[in-house]
């Protein structure tokens, strides 16, 4: 980083235009980063890239820890290459089919009443990305009111129980083994509160389960008509594209739901078939490896200034970071540095809380920005408010502020990159999402790391199925450290 980003532009007047991308869906620009071309891989990384993105679209065995592929690409393919894709199309059709009844308002529930509204039950991979989309895409909504528990405390369940009309909600249990216990304790509780109102035979006609446990799913009361698999090669943060997604499916109808799967194949096409220093997922791939881990960067800032976009954050927070939240390399050895800390607000708001650190203090920060040209039901004064801040911003961190009062002096020369999306769509939604799918994989290669497990959730669900006991019953024998045993002996005399 020798020559400060206003010095570049200086050197480069066609400087935007040849760090810029645009296709249907965006224009990535990336001038504002302390690159002088998109083509700064080193040969060997470019290697290491073009045969992993062969072995991923391959099918390989990547997941070489759990001796699985990771084929999340297939679950948006339009068309069918062999057995395997026939099979996931007609999941697919399956529960595409099912979703669209509900979002036509022709599904009916125990006493005869229309669905009119669905608690998906989830967490982690089972909540966010559905989440998010039902949010980003509510102009595509109709009359089916689709909302979300994950967490496991009782007051979340509670409050959402009591919103809703038993007589016209339909819950989805989505647990890829169906005992995920936050998921299995609220889907319970639901269960419970159901049957003290409408009785036990109720259950079958107001529970569907997303799951690749059948038997439990059915010892639960659901029927195997309800029950949509998946399969061992989607991993939960990459599993929107399933059966996952019949939540959204129910919210926007089949016909969005395959917009976005249409624009996801997109951008797969885009990362599997264009040169590498003109492939989106890539370069964004490429540029936060440079930034930090060559660089000493610390911590990735993304802002979405969009309201449509305001769940974003928290989806790519499980995406990056259980991805390639990493101890050790693909060798089985110790690595200084993995993955990149994400954190995030929606602009404007992020201007009024944390940019005050990214323009003056001293973490050396990344910021993404991510705004939507068009936004349809957004005034006019509003959305051009709002881009005007978004471009300010990025400006702000590039050319600083001289001053002879240093509290007033901004250094500048701080990077970031945009991504101006022409309009929130299915497709466009698609799109996005693919495409960071496919960055956090390239960054897992560049860091020769695997990021299809994700061993560290293990441990302290492990564990807390050991203190469990402990916690039901307050005079067991705790032979624990002091301090956990303190915090119990607490909890038991206030609880």
């Amino acid at each position: 980083m020798e020559k400060s980003l206003t010095q570049l532009f200086q050197i480069n007047s066609n400087r935007f235009s040849e760090l810029t991308l645009e296709n249907e869906f965006l224009l990535a620009d990336f001038s504002k980063n302390h690159l002088e071309s998109l083509d700064f891989l080193t040969e060997p990384q470019k290697n290491n890239l073009i045969s992993a993105r062969n072995n991923l679209f391959s099918g390989s065995n990547i997941n070489h820890t759990e001796n699985r592929s990771a084929m999340h690409f297939r679950l948006r393919r339009s068309r069918g290459e062999d057995d395997l894709d026939i099979e996931v199309q007609k999941v697919r059709s399956q529960f595409i089919e099912f979703g669209e009844r509900v979002f036509q308002s022709q599904l009916v529930g125990y006493t005869g009443k229309t669905i009119n509204t669905v608690v998906n039950i989830g967490i982690g991979g089972s909540d966010l990305g559905p989440k998010f989309l039902v949010d980003a895409l509510k102009d595509y909504q109709k009359d089916v009111n689709v909302l979300f528990v994950s967490n496991v405390d009782g007051l979340a369940i509670r409050d959402t129980l009591e919103a809703i009309h038993p007589e016209t909600t339909l819950f989805i249990v989505c647990s890829k083994t169906f005992s995920t216990q936050e998921t299995i304790q609220n889907a319970l509780t639901a269960k419970e509160w159901l049957i003290s109102n409408l009785g036990e035979k109720s259950v079958s006609q107001h529970f569907v389960a997303v799951s690749t446990n059948q038997s439990l799913a059915m010892e639960f009361g659901i029927s195997p008509s309800h029950i949509f698999g998946f399969w061992d090669w989607v991993g939960g943060r990459y599993s929107l594209w399933s059966a996952v997604g019949l939540s959204l499916v129910c919210s926007i109808g089949a016909e969005n739901f395959r917009s976005l799967l249409e624009g996801a194949e997109s951008a797969d096409l885009d990362f599997q078939n264009l040169p590498l220093e003109q492939n989106l997922s890539v370069l964004l791939a490429a540029i936060d490896y440079y930034y930090f881990h060559q660089n000493g960067f610390t911590s990735k800032v993304i802002a979405a200034y969009s309201h449509r976009l305001s769940l974003f954050v928290p989806f790519v927070q499980q995406l990056v970071m259980e991805s390639n939240g990493k101890g050790t390399d693909n060798q089985g050895q110790p690595i200084s540095k993995s993955g990149v800390v994400w954190w995030g607000a929606p602009g404007t708001d992020a201007q009024h809380s944390f940019f005050q650190l990214i323009h003056q203090g001293k973490e050396k920060i990344h910021v993404e920005f991510i705004g939507v040209a068009l936004q349809k039901k957004s005034p006019k004064e509003h959305q051009s408010k709002l881009l005007s801040n978004l471009l300010a911003q990025s400006r702000a961190l590039m050319i600083g502020q001289e001053s002879n009062s240093p509290e007033k002096y901004f250094s500048g020369n701080r990077p970031s990159t945009t991504l101006l999306l022409r309009e929130i769509t299915p497709r466009s939604m698609g799109y996005l999402i693919a495409t960071f799918e496919n960055r956090v994989f390239c960054e897992a290669v560049l860091l020769n790391i695997n990021p299809f497990d994700q061993f560290g959730v293990e441990l302290g669900k492990k564990l807390c199925n050991e203190l469990l006991p402990f916690m039901l019953l307050p005079n067991s024998d705790y032979k624990l450290d002091a301090s956990t045993h303190g915090l119990i002996q607490f909890l038991h005399k206030n609880g």
